[in-house]
């Protein structure tokens, strides 16, 4: 019996196949001269800008400079994108790096900052705690709105329990306006100054904070709205089920 062929068919899957390789072809080739080019132009990219203005796009390119891995007049097949974003990522106050070549030879970097969530200063320190629970550098043309933290702060203890209570008073809405500095005595006792009213809040340790503020809540609703929050200097959470105000 004779097979028939059908001259048709193998004519389409003759020319996808030389369509597949004229592109592999040309892909190389493209490749091959993209690697060749000197980079021109290194684009950086602040990704979350509108809310926070750690690093600039200069400060960027500076770094590589220090760290000697500026694409600029640099052959393609020179540029290392991992090695950059790794270099970017040792910074303090970077939290990522996205790091990519054109064809066209130029250097495309994502910036993605960290996010601070409490500011420690004392005699010795002047520092941010990030989201992450990591130590960021201050910088000089930007302040974080987030509470201050002064008093007896160990850096152990501003990553751990105060990093815990400065995380739950951010993600929640209330607190996070309320808060404006927290002093820390040498028994690790709090004491908050809210961003409104004249009076204290001691908190006491931080042992069950979610209480002691949910009670704390209460009062602010449902007696401060009615009495005034000025009639009282300081409020003491630091008693087993009890709110204690001192008026003025």
């Amino acid at each position: 019996m004779t097979t028939k062929i059908n001259w048709r068919k193998v004519g389409y899957v003759t020319i996808i196949l030389l369509i597949v390789a004229y592109l592999s072809a040309s892909i190389s080739v493209f490749a091959f001269r993209s690697e060749e080019r000197i980079c021109t132009s290194c684009r950086v990219t602040i990704e979350d800008s509108l809310t926070l203005r750690f690093v600039s796009k200069k400060e960027v390119l500076t770094f590589l400079e220090q760290d000697k891995l500026s694409p600029l007049g640099v052959r393609g097949e020179m540029i290392d994108p991992a090695k950059i974003e790794k270099s970017l990522e040792n910074k303090s106050r970077i939290k990522k790096a996205e790091c990519y070549k054109t064809p066209s030879g130029k250097v495309n970097i994502s910036i993605y900052q960290r996010e601070p969530i409490l500011r420690v200063i004392t005699e010795k320190s002047n520092y941010y705690v990030d989201r992450d629970g990591e130590v960021m550098r201050i910088a000089e043309n930007f302040a974080a709105y987030v509470p201050v933290v002064t008093g007896c702060v160990t850096e152990k203890f501003a990553k751990s329990e105060l990093y815990d209570f400065a995380l739950f008073l951010h993600d929640n809405a209330f607190w996070n306006a309320f808060v404006e500095q927290i002093d820390v005595n040498e028994r690790e006792e709090l004491i908050i100054i809210p961003r409104v009213g004249n009076q204290i809040v001691k908190l006491g340790k931080l042992e069950g904070y979610q209480k002691k503020l949910d009670k704390l809540y209460q009062v602010y609703k449902n007696g401060f709205n009615k009495l005034g929050w000025n009639c009282y200097k300081e409020i003491n959470l630091m008693y087993e089920g009890q709110v204690v105000c001192t008026k003025k």
